[in-house]
This record gives C-alpha cells, structure tokens and sequence, in this order.
C-alpha cells in the first residue's frame, strides 16, 4: 500500500480465516457509498492486492515453495529446519510496528514507529516458527552464528517475513535469498521493486491531492516531509549515522545523547504523521483500492 505505516493498522483489522492449510480474507463486499463512484471505476486489474501484487493464493503459494525449498537448503547446510506455514509468515508480518501488550495508540506513544526505538522485533522471530526458535535455542553459541549465517546470510534482521513486508529482498542471503531467487522474478528481487498497486494509487490525481495535503499538515506541525515514506529513510538514515553497526543497546556519552534525542523526535514525528495520514491520506487511498480491487484493503 501507499504508506508503511498505514497499512501495519489497516491489516490488524484484517479478519483472516485458516481453513485446509488456506488463508482466506473475510470482508464486506459493499461499496462505498458514493454517488459518482462510476466516474472511477477501472477494469479489474491483472494483479493482486497483496505484496508484490499477488493473490493471497499467489501469495501463500510462494511462501510455502520458499519455505520448502529453505528447509532442503538448510539441511545440506548440516541444520534441522522446519519449512513454516503460511500462516505463521502471515502472523509475523502482521506483527511489524507492534509489542505485546500494547495497543496500536500504546506502541505510537512509546516506540513511535519502531525505527529508531524498537530493537527486538517481533516480525524477526515470530517468522522462524516455534518449531525452528526451539531448534536454534538448543543449539551451542557458535552454531547459532552459523545457523543465523546459512538461513540469512550477513544480516540475520532479513528474514523471509521482513523481505515480504516490506517487499524487498535486495537484503536477504544465505538459503533465505537463495530459495526466494527460485520462485520470485529478477524484478521482485531487486531493491527497486515497486508494487503495480502502489503505483496506480499514488499517480491518481486524488492521491497527489491528498499527498499534498499530507504534507502540509505536517509542516503545519514543524515537520518538514513530503511523503510518508521520507520519514522512514530519513529517521533510519540518521540512526545508521549514530549506530554505525553497532549494537545500539552499548551506546553511551554523546552517541547516546544522540540517539535519545532522534527517538523523542520519532515519537513525536510519528503521532503527528499518523493523525495526518488518518484524516487525509487513508480516506482517499480506501475510496481508489475499491474501485482498483473491488473492496478497500482492510
């Protein structure tokens, strides 16, 4: 979808069914009320509505022919993996921007959007499966560095749950990348990949409207961002300048200082982006995903 962020609320309402090993999406079939909604109505479109502009069919195909393929990678690697279901790929996904316990509102206040604040993601181990974290628990320090290195490569952050979220697998190796290069085409698994969805909603001349309001309300705030997304690199590429590799939890002195203060700046950025998105940007963006799929994606 348009904004990263958005869409982390939209699909905690999602209503998913688990029925014959299939995810099936519930939702209402109505319209959405408006008069001149034929003004805008398009030929269904050759995509699908979820990442990479799949099916949730598509999409659940993939993954379980990934996750087969990464368990038989692993175990020439010399690792005992268990492919994961879909649905426990789905679950991790679902589960980026959140924390236990905390609600929606909760997770704003203390973490912002968990860029420069939340080291511990859930997505990151929920997307092993139980079956695989009690695996890599009993297995000895040192196998666990080479566990994390055959199933992702250098950064041991990409995994298969993060690459499809954020639709982008220019970070994942080991069997992880390996697998994914069998099933997804040279396009999807290039850094530059854009979603044919997220491109037919941002040029819509509503959404170039709304983006400009966007931004507005938040300058209005004395933030001074044009899109949604430049808040995201512009808060990781200054964490990136502070961390520099590091482990964050070590920082002290005035590189702690730093970070501190970048994290009170997410927090207080990601409260003001998310009123902005909410009365401007995903009324518009629901109005154009249900004439674009039939329904909006939520």
């Amino acid at each position: 979808m348009l904004s990263h962020h958005l869409v982390i609320r939209e699909r905690a309402a999602r209503i998913r069914i688990v029925a014959a090993g299939l995810v099936l999406v519930a939702g209402a079939c109505g319209g959405s009320g408006s008069s001149d909604s034929s003004k805008h109505d398009r030929a269904a479109p050759e995509f699908g509505s979820e990442e990479f502009g799949l099916t949730l069919e598509e999409l659940g195909a993939r993954v379980e022919q990934v996750e087969a393929t990464i368990a038989t990678c692993m175990t020439d690697a010399g690792f005992e993996y268990v492919p994961v279901d879909f649905p426990t790929i789905m679950a991790a996904m679902d589960s980026d921007e959140t924390a236990p316990g905390l609600s929606d509102e909760e997770y704003l206040d203390q973490y912002g959007f968990g860029i420069t604040t939340q080291f511990d993601k859930p997505i990151r181990t929920n997307g092993l499966g139980e079956q695989n974290a009690r695996i890599f628990e009993a297995l000895p320090e040192a196998d666990r560095v080479a566990y994390n290195r055959a199933l992702y490569g250098e950064d041991p952050d990409q995994t298969l749950a993060v690459a499809l979220e954020i639709e982008n697998f220019a970070g994942a190796g080991g069997c992880t990348r390996a697998a994914a290069e069998e099933f997804f085409t040279r396009e999807e698994l290039t850094a530059t990949y854009v979603n044919p969805g997220d491109v037919l909603i941002e040029q819509d001349p509503r959404m170039v409207t709304a983006l400009a309001d966007w931004s507005t309300c938040m300058r209005d705030a004395g933030h001074d961002y044009n899109h949604p997304d430049d808040i995201t690199r512009d808060l990781k590429e200054r964490f990136d300048g502070i961390v520099q590799g590091t482990d964050p939890t070590t920082l002290t002195g005035p590189d702690l200082d730093a970070l501190t203060a970048l994290q009170g700046e997410e927090r207080a950025v990601a409260v003001v982006a998310t009123d902005c998105e909410d009365e401007i940007i995903a009324p518009v963006e629901e109005d154009i995903e249900a004439e674009l799929y039939g329904a909006p994606q939520n």
